[in-house]
């Protein structure tokens, strides 16, 4: 998908969260993803995306590569947080990018509104191959 289909899709989720008498939900889960056979984020086509939602006021939680230097760019355009990718999507390989998601979430311009945190994991089910049915529950909302 491109970057308008993205902002497309937001605003039909807003329009149907109105339907349902959800006015004021502007929550936004973007996922710009280009590339059909590894499912890997487009992070132009992210940070395009987000900076527009932003703008309309959405409150945006873009799913990225695990790019501290995304993720800074997303969060000075005003994103609420970010969730880097571990391992490619359905490739069984755990958190095959921790130290990324580890400087993410230790930089100090990152965490002046903190959102997101580490899971109190024991150290070697944070290290990939580790039971995937925990994979998506490394990072939680405070």
């Amino acid at each position: 998908q491109t970057a308008e289909e993205a902002i497309r899709m937001a605003f039909l989720g807003h329009e149907l969260a109105c339907q349902i008498g959800q006015e004021d939900n502007f929550f936004i889960k973007l996922e710009v993803i280009s590339d059909p056979k590894y499912l890997l984020p487009d992070p132009i086509g992210t940070l395009k995306a987000a900076e527009f939602l932003v703008k309309k006021g959405f409150t945006v939680l873009p799913y990225i590569n695990a790019d501290p230097m995304l993720a800074l760019h997303l969060e000075d355009l005003g994103c609420a947080t970010v969730m880097p990718l571990g391992s490619p999507i359905g490739s069984g390989q755990g958190l095959n990018n921790l130290a990324n998601i580890k400087i993410i979430i230790e930089n100090p311009s990152l965490i002046k509104r903190p959102i997101w945190e580490f899971k109190n994991l024991p150290e070697r089910e944070l290290t990939p191959g580790f039971d995937k049915a925990h994979q998506n529950f490394i990072l939680k909302i405070k």
